[in-house]
């Protein structure tokens, strides 16, 4: 029986043994740059989105010595910027907040317990795109992310994350013409895809445990 005991109690104590130090927290702080969007409209002929400050929360758990997982949300507020087909200024149109929701996998080039860890990631998610004006809806986009960057631990419960990434979202797909088969015959319509693009760069500390 004391035995039994035992074993249960050192399998209990066991499990957070072995997830120490894998679990990861951070909170961020950075710049974003944002794309614009063509128009086809009689009033505009592009729109644009400022650059501003982005904030992000992440977390993750790690995989083995080199890999994880995420997930992060980041949010942005920028003006947007409309630019008459006519003469004139750029008119600001509305304020646009940004929310991404992504999950990411990482990749680092040194093991868990060295101080210093590169890293690149790639993901997947939605960007929510809501506009500060009346009767204007929000819309949630697909979108995917690219990035990477390095960790730096101080102890084995803190650490500083600096990371770059790049953030397309996906808006429409319009008519680009057509495309006839020189071979086999036959045309077909072509689309063109819209993203908004957005590359930030942040810094983060991190709370492992």
């Amino acid at each position: 029986m004391r035995k039994t005991l035992l074993a249960v109690l050192i399998c209990f104590f066991a499990v957070p043994i072995s997830w120490s130090q894998r679990v990861e927290l951070t909170g961020f702080a950075g710049l974003q740059t944002n794309g614009g969007l063509d128009l086809s409209n009689s009033l505009f002929r592009r729109i644009d989105v400022q650059n501003g400050k982005n904030y992000w929360l992440a977390a993750g758990f790690l995989v083995g010595d080199r890999y994880g997982v995420e997930f992060m949300w980041a949010y942005n507020k920028a003006d947007t910027l409309a630019q008459p087909r006519g003469t004139g200024s750029d008119i600001n149109v509305f304020t646009l907040d940004s929310n991404q929701y992504f999950g990411n996998i990482f990749y680092h080039f040194a093991g868990r317990e060295k101080k210093l860890r590169p890293f690149l990631m790639v993901g997947a998610g939605a960007t929510n795109l809501s506009a500060a004006r009346q009767n204007v809806g929000s819309s949630t986009r697909a979108a995917f992310d690219l990035g990477g960057g390095v960790k730096y631990n101080f102890s084995k419960l803190f650490g500083l994350r600096l990371q770059a990434k790049w953030s397309p979202a996906y808006l429409a797909t319009t008519n680009a013409g057509y495309w006839c088969d020189p071979f086999w015959g036959g045309c077909w319509t072509v689309g063109e895809n819209h993203y908004l693009h957005e590359l930030d760069a942040a810094a983060g500390i991190t709370l492992r445990f």
